[in-house]
């Protein structure tokens, strides 16, 4: 085809900014990470927050936050940010000085900006945005160190969270000594400060379960499921707990009563988890249905069965999300798959397989992501 002629050039004019402005909007965001490279005009619209805000509007939905262990020839953890379409549209890795080669990601938690992994004892801050990597204190607080609280002869159970009248992150800790009934409780607040240590607090109202989906952080509050020691029998049913602490006032609130009886349901069988802002006790019902209940209101102990999700094959999932077509983005941890249920037809949609990861959510746009130090995008 010949070039076009000079005389078509010079008649051909700019496309209207509004016009260009609509036809960006429909663009994925991954693309429009790359469309900031074109020249500074493109970067400074492209990174508006006006601009930004008004993308996410066009596609909502969550990311998916997927941290993985390295293996023996790195050391650092590896943070795969994907879409609903299972694709890896950026990665953030944590430089190696921090981690352990080898070690294994046991956590991974989304709260805005930041990112929480931890590894036993080991607890990294993470800000995709930024790639900017700061590690916690490895020690305990005052009082806690003695000998039953070494590391190696405890575990722990992390949860983190933004503090709303402040700005400010605070990570939650619980130890518990591998021969001790009980646990130790402890908070560390994330201020930017290098002199930042572990306070310790008063133990929780209850025994906590340390299993991996014990535990979730909803608007700087961190709900925990207690573990119940009940024989199975009527004359001492006892019900589903669940012990809270404000990160704000670091203080335990009140036990909050779940919508089961453990008479009719193991504790195996209980999990918890945040779907859009919302506390949700999961339950897995004879290995066909996975019930979810919302809590309607705290004071009142108020729950309500909003979806009785059909198990394909009796393989358990965990609800990340509820889209705005009522899909459910959930995880099935045995096979490392995420997949979207259509409640409508019942049916799943596999998306994308993660391997061993630790799965969190971040429900902002890419675009609030820029690229940093030690991110970069993923074709």
């Amino acid at each position: 085809m010949a070039p076009p002629s000079p005389a078509s050039r010079a008649s051909a004019r700019p496309l209207p900014l509004d016009a260009l402005y609509e036809v960006l909007l429909r663009v994925p965001a991954k693309d429009l990470c790359r469309f900031r490279a074109v020249c500074w005009p493109w970067r400074s619209l492209l990174s508006d927050p006006r601009f930004v805000a008004a993308h996410a509007a066009r596609h909502p939905g969550p990311l998916i936050v997927a941290a993985r262990d390295t293996d023996r020839s790195a050391a650092g953890p590896n943070v795969d940010i994907r879409d609903l379409s299972g694709r890896v549209i950026k990665r953030v890795v944590a430089p190696g000085s921090f981690w352990e080669v080898g070690n294994r990601v046991t956590t991974a938690q989304v709260d805005g900006d930041c990112l929480l992994l931890g590894n036993k004892m080991s607890c990294l801050l993470l800000n995709p945005s930024t790639g900017a990597v700061s590690e916690l204190p490895q020690g305990f607080a005052k009082g806690h160190s003695v000998r039953e609280w070494q590391s190696s002869k405890c575990r722990h159970l992390l949860a983190f969270g933004k503090v709303a009248s402040t700005g400010e992150y605070k990570v939650l800790r619980l130890l518990h000594a591998y021969y001790h009934f009980g646990h130790q409780c402890e908070v560390i607040t994330l201020d930017g400060s290098s002199h930042a240590w572990w306070r310790g607090k008063n133990a929780s109202p209850g025994v906590v379960r340390f299993n991996h989906w014990s535990r979730v952080t909803i608007d700087g509050i961190v709900y925990f499921l207690l573990y119940e020691d009940v024989m199975v029998r009527e004359e001492n049913t006892m019900p589903v707990r669940l012990a809270s602490f404000d990160l704000e006032t670091e203080e335990w609130r009140a036990i909050l009563r779940g919508p089961l009886n453990l008479m009719t349901t193991r504790t195996t069988d209980i999990s918890v988890a945040s779907l859009n802002g919302c506390l949700v006790v999961v339950h897995y019902a004879q290995c066909s249905f996975m019930n979810l209940w919302f809590l309607m209101d705290f004071e009142e102990g108020l729950w309500a069965k909003q979806h009785s999700i059909l198990l394909n094959s009796g393989l358990p999932v965990q609800p990340l999300f509820v889209l705005n077509d009522g899909k459910i983005v959930t995880y099935c941890e045995l096979k490392r798959l995420l997949r979207i249920y259509d409640p409508k037809t019942c049916t799943y949609i596999d998306v994308a397989e993660v391997g061993r990861y630790e799965i969190g959510l971040h429900t902002r746009n890419l675009l609030s992501l820029p690229d940093g130090t030690g991110a970069q995008l993923v074709s």
